[in-house]
């Protein structure tokens, strides 16, 4: 449950997403997407900004929109 004042970055939507999807590793994520699984780590961990293209692959192997994604 998010508290109203609770900030939700990037990383976090995109691990929210990707085990909504029942993808329950990153490796198992970074293979759908064919992007590195440091990319992955480094995503959600807010340690990389978020590119359109990676946003697009991600999206579609998660199930949402890739603005979604996007901070």
């Amino acid at each position: 449950m998010i508290e109203k004042n609770q900030v939700i970055y990037g990383g976090q939507k995109m691990r929210d997403a990707r085990l909504k999807a029942g993808i329950g590793s990153q490796k198992e994520l970074a293979d759908r997407t064919g992007i590195a699984p440091n990319i992955i780590s480094d995503l959600e961990r807010g340690k990389r900004s978020m590119s359109p293209t990676w946003a697009k692959r991600i999206a579609e192997a998660v199930g949402v929109y890739s603005t979604d994604l996007m901070e």
